[in-house]
């Protein structure tokens, strides 16, 4: 059974925080993205001191060197001035919401140990759960039980979510736990646990990164030839990067510089240039087992600037 969540319009979210905040005692807790300075802002915590009198805040880096990049976990009221502030640029600037009825100084544990997880395959993972689309994985896929563990006994979660079909109105997931609880009284006495994924969670941010990866290759793509691409739509453009990562993945390159490079020799000799029989030497390249995923590319450029110059005399 899928997990169940409501999707909310800004007056809804505000209504729903009231009830929670005076239900249970919960408190309204949120985690913001510190690497990316707010508009207007030096940092984000320039943002929670100037717009709260005397915030109960913590940045989650606990080296002093990266404060000024580190996210921030943050009690909120929700009609104080940095909650309307967050809501109005949800859009723009990466944040998460939960309720919990313990305080900043127990949950805040679960909050820095969350940032270290694990893949399936038992990788180390540097875990960026206060981006919305991340959070999502955990709306959608995750148990009751596991979200509350992870997050130190919330009773609810929620996440900004824009919807194509309407891009003038903003809209939140959110999920509310059920009662199970989770024994934080002595935040110091308690170990976090180890953040693993379930196969649905891991495949629900695979197909984020994916799907991010893709954009951006469609953003690299009209920035860089744009009278090439002018009659191209949108919808087109995406299934054209798509195949050609697909293709490139298949072959060996994975980062992002890598795919870059795939998508303009893909361009110029056409998607399916590795089995044109006009363009040999293609195959010779991507099928040489000694050569690094770098010299093949080195090399494909290389062949790229030829047929570029000689098409220019």
């Amino acid at each position: 059974m899928e997990p169940f969540f409501e999707v909310m319009d800004e007056l809804q979210l505000q209504s729903f925080s009231l009830a929670q905040q005076s239900a249970l005692t919960n408190r309204l807790y949120t985690v913001i993205e510190g690497a990316k300075p707010p508009e207007g802002y030096q940092s984000t915590g320039a943002l929670i001191y100037t717009l709260e009198n005397t915030p109960s805040a913590h940045p989650l880096f606990l080296d002093d060197e990266l404060i000024k990049v580190s996210p921030w976990l943050v009690e909120v009221d929700p009609i104080s001035p940095l909650f309307n502030w967050l809501i109005s640029n949800a859009n723009d600037y990466p944040f998460v919401l939960f309720w919990s009825n313990h305080t900043l100084e127990q949950v805040k544990p679960f909050m820095v140990n969350l940032l270290k997880a694990r893949s399936p395959e038992g990788d180390s993972l540097f875990f960026r759960y206060y981006d919305p689309a991340v959070f999502n994985a955990f709306i959608e896929h995750s148990q009751d039980d596991v979200i509350k563990n992870r997050l130190g006994g919330a009773s609810a979660i929620a996440t900004y979510s824009s919807y194509d079909s309407n891009p003038n109105r903003s809209y939140w997931r959110v999920r509310e736990l059920k009662n199970i609880e989770i024994n934080v009284k002595s935040a110091s006495a308690v170990e976090p646990p180890e953040i693993s994924f379930n196969q649905q969670e891991w495949q629900a941010l695979c197909d984020y990164k994916r799907d991010t990866s893709l954009k951006n290759m469609g953003i690299y793509l009209k920035q860089n030839y744009p009278d090439h691409l002018k009659d191209i739509d949108s919808i087109e453009l995406q299934q054209f990067v798509s195949r050609c990562i697909t293709q490139g993945e298949e072959l060996g390159f994975f980062t992002q510089n890598e795919l870059e490079q795939w998508l303009d020799l893909s361009l110029f000799f056409g998607e399916c240039f590795v089995d044109n029989h006009n363009y040999s030497w293609i195959q010779k390249i991507v099928s040489n087992t000694e050569l690094s995923t770098t010299s093949k590319l080195q090399q494909l450029n290389q062949y790229l600037d030829f047929y570029q110059a000689r098409s220019a005399i």
